[in-house]
């Protein structure tokens, strides 16, 4: 009987912390699933583009912070519409929502990347960094796909054999049900061609299974030789430089080769042991000026183009020319430079007799000539412009501006390259000498340019996505255009056969020799 009244009053003791127990539980069961209040977050739209780059298709959202303020960019997938709407923008927890819904156009429409530019107005919002954005489908319908842009531009170079150096124009189209990767290149390599031929490429491909539906390789060029270009003068002659490797003693030369573009016939006219820094024709393309560099020490050669002889300059001891510059037919200015002061000296290639022009506590790295005007430039304090300047008498010296590459564009007006660092751009300026200030800004990313007697100025721009782009520029009309794109910077251009000339290393050699193509710009549009 005591045992049973023992066992009756634990129960009735446990009951009470069974149901503590139960009830703690609920609880906590409650917390958990509890329900956040919506607060709508003010907002106004800046911007609403429909990107075509189509590097990332998932909806994601950028969060930019500026001035104290709050930007979004909200990118919504891959679809078809021709406009978007934010319906409302939602705080639910740690959660912020963005609803979005799409307008069609059958007309208007295509596969894009919508991206929304917003500005959070007047919110409390603290911690931004551990708040959860979402793109919210109210009646938006993303359009799936399987195969990446990488992926195709990956199988296209390993199964049709091309390799190149830029980007193509890329694009998603549909035809029937399927969704089509339609993909462009202009100058490329064809790999599965033993002569290493330039080629445009067009392919399309299924975006879901990948499969190559059709494809199309169109000529443009075969190289035309291995080499450097040094110059070129147009409808005459291009003067190149090879480097030659004898396997069987492991030694190096360097050869000068001359092309006459319209025979179309390549010669070499020198060899040497030495490293060929440089090589210029005189006017009347009767001479060529080459230095060569061995062990620190250069050394200055006059060849006559007729019988391809070559001799020595060597007057002055010690004398290690650095750059040079054509004044007239039989004049040669020739610059001597230790790194604190420079020489300027004028060399006779008929009187065979050089003089001392000048000896200049400067670091003068180049000169161009035009007449009696000399426009030198000498070092500056960065590594990327030089301290450009004008002079007739190496007397006295006209400051122009800081820069890189000038030349003259007549005996009133030079161009010159200048390196702006915070927009790591090169801009090309023109500038008046009598009136003294600049008269033209391209503010273009400009990597070379050459000037044309009719007042045309070529020039190479480069994009943000290493793509080379070759363009000119109408002095007289004060207008640009973009004429082809290319697969390097440094472009020679024959104005009268509109062919260009560029060297380039093969990207898929192991050796990384360079080669010469000639390009009909027909070819390319």
């Amino acid at each position: 009987m005591k045992r049973m009244v023992l066992t009756l009053f634990i129960v009735l003791i446990a009951l009470p912390l069974f149901g503590c127990s139960s009830k703690k539980k609920d609880l906590m069961a409650l917390d958990s699933d509890a329900v956040f209040e919506e607060e709508n977050i003010p907002y106004e739209i800046n911007q609403i583009t429909f990107s075509k780059s189509f590097q990332s298709m998932e909806p994601t959202v950028e969060i930019i912070t500026n001035n104290n303020k709050l930007k979004l960019l909200a990118s919504l997938g891959l679809a078809e519409y021709s406009g978007v709407n934010v319906n409302k923008i939602v705080k639910k927890g740690g959660e912020i929502n963005i609803h979005v819904s799409g307008v069609s156009d059958n007309k208007a429409s295509s596969l894009s990347v919508p991206q929304v530019s917003l500005e959070i107005k007047k919110s409390k919002l603290k911690d931004i960094k551990d708040l959860k954005f979402n793109i919210v489908y109210d009646d938006f319908t993303p359009v799936d796909v399987k195969i990446s842009s990488n992926d195709v531009l990956n199988k296209i170079h390993s199964y049709l054999k091309v390799s190149t150096k830029g980007s193509p124009s890329i694009n998603l189209i549909k035809s029937d049900n399927s969704i089509i990767w339609d993909i462009s290149y202009n100058t490329i390599f064809d790999k599965a061609d033993s002569n290493n031929s330039l080629v445009n490429l067009s392919a399309q491909v299924d975006a879901n299974t990948g499969e190559i539906i059709k494809s199309e390789k169109s000529f443009i060029s075969s190289p035309l030789d291995n080499g450097h270009i040094l110059e070129f003068k147009e409808n005459n002659y291009l003067l190149y430089k090879k480097s030659i490797l004898d396997e069987e003693n492991n030694n190096s030369y360097e050869q000068l080769w001359i092309y006459n573009v319209q025979k179309n016939e390549a010669n070499m006219i020198y060899s040497s042991d030495s490293k060929i820094l440089s090589a210029q024709f005189s006017p009347n393309l009767d001479f060529i000026s080459l230095i060569e560099s061995n062990d620190n020490c250069s050394e200055l050669y006059i060849i006559s183009r007729d019988d391809t002889k070559a001799y020595k300059v060597a007057f002055l001891e010690n004398f290690n020319p650095s750059s040079m510059a054509w004044k007239n037919n039989t004049n040669l200015f020739i610059i001597e430079n230790n790194g604190e002061e420079s020489r300027v000296n004028d060399y006779n290639v008929e009187s065979n007799q050089m003089n001392l022009v000048k000896q200049l506590n400067k670091n003068v790295e180049g000169l161009n000539i035009i007449d009696d005007k000399f426009l030198i430039f000498e070092k500056g304090k960065d590594e990327f412009n030089n301290k450009i300047s004008v002079t007739t008498d190496w007397k006295k010296f006209v400051f122009i501006d800081d820069g890189f590459s000038p030349k003259f564009i007549n005996n009133k007006t030079i161009a010159y390259l200048q390196k702006n660092e915070k927009k790591d751009i090169n801009l090309l300026l023109i500038y008046d000498i009598e009136k003294e200030k600049i008269t033209t800004k391209l503010n273009k990313n400009i990597l070379n340019y050459e000037i044309f007697p009719n007042g045309k100025i070529m020039y190479v721009i480069k994009d943000s996505s290493n793509n080379y782009t070759l363009g000119s520029y109408s002095i007289e009309n004060n207008s640009t255009e973009n004429i082809a794109n290319v697969i390097n910077d440094k472009i020679f251009y024959d104005e009268n056969s509109n062919i260009i000339y560029l060297n380039t290393i093969l990207p898929f050699e192991n050796n990384k020799s360079e080669v010469i193509y000639s390009i009909d710009l027909s070819k390319l549009n």
